[in-house]
């Protein structure tokens, strides 16, 4: 385990710090164009036709690549009351059993993730003509990104 650990942890530090400021740089380009589309709509009385395809792109990105930081380090909201009565043993079994589903989830976003481009690869978003597959392709990319997150939580979990 320490090998794998020692292979592990560089790819781990690599993936989820791009992640992290892959989200951080979406946040403030969507705070700055959702501020913008505030000035045009309401100071300037001409609203960019850009701005909200384009801060709804930034928002799917963010909302659900984001979501993989916490998976990686088990700090998502779970039902933790029934710990104390199931023991170490039980909750390793429901820890297995969660990883699994999300393991399945996963699988899932990555598969009709890319149904979905392929389904999305000519209808353009209004305002910026950007497809709407790389809204789409948020899905397979924060699949694995998610497989890359339970591996990460299970070396952490394993090597203490």
């Amino acid at each position: 385990m320490k090998q794998f650990k020692k292979i592990w942890d560089p790819i781990d530090k690599i993936v989820f710090g791009l992640v992290k400021y892959a989200c951080v740089l979406m946040l403030a380009a969507l705070v700055v164009i959702v501020f913008y589309i505030f000035l045009g709509r309401y100071v300037l009385h001409n609203s960019p036709a850009w701005g909200e395809p384009l801060s709804l792109l930034l928002l799917t990105w963010m909302s659900i690549l984001g979501s993989s930081t916490v998976l990686r380090t088990d700090e998502h909201l779970k039902v933790t009351m029934f710990d104390e009565k199931l023991g170490k043993k039980g909750v390793l079994i429901t820890d297995i059993l969660s990883t699994i589903l999300v393991l399945v989830f996963a699988l899932f976003m990555i598969i009709y993730g890319r149904q979905l481009m392929i389904q999305a690869r000519n209808n353009m978003m209004g305002g910026i003509k950007i497809p709407y597959r790389y809204m789409y392709l948020a899905m397979p990319v924060t699949g694995i990104v998610y497989i890359f997150a339970l591996i990460s939580q299970w070396v952490r979990r394993l090597s203490s």
